[in-house]
């Protein structure tokens, strides 16, 4: 292999992993953006309860999972037991003794479905 012909390669090597990671940030940034509306509906949620007094202020730092509904969670329709749906866990406030429920969410309708009591 030539010298230009091996520079070509590996210019073009670097070019296709740049264009891959690109894609892969725009994914995780479109993925969070969706991820925020989630966390935005279960913290209304928190807040119409009032058990954001348990929870650190920043809502968009909550986690956000897919789980599948056992027996542990309170559920507002029983559908849902054994589905998969995501779940929004809070972070707790340094001074509070009884921790912020994780919130369920369907990730189709972005309605809250049911939540795993505090502990």
């Amino acid at each position: 292999m030539t010298k230009t012909l091996r520079s070509y390669a590996v210019f073009l090597l670097i070019l296709l992993v740049g264009c891959s990671a690109n894609e892969n940030v725009a994914s995780h940034e479109n993925h969070n953006d969706e991820y925020n509306q989630i966390r935005k509906v279960a913290w209304d949620f928190i807040q119409e309860k009032g058990w954001d007094k348990h929870a650190e202020k920043e809502w968009k730092s909550a986690d956000v999972q897919v789980v599948v509904v056992d027996k542990h969670y309170e559920l507002f329709d029983e559908a849902y037991r054994d589905k998969e749906v995501l779940e929004v866990s809070f972070v707790d406030r340094a001074d509070t003794v009884v921790g912020t429920p994780e919130i369920l969410v369907d990730s189709e309708t972005g309605e809250v479905v049911g939540y795993l009591p505090g502990e």
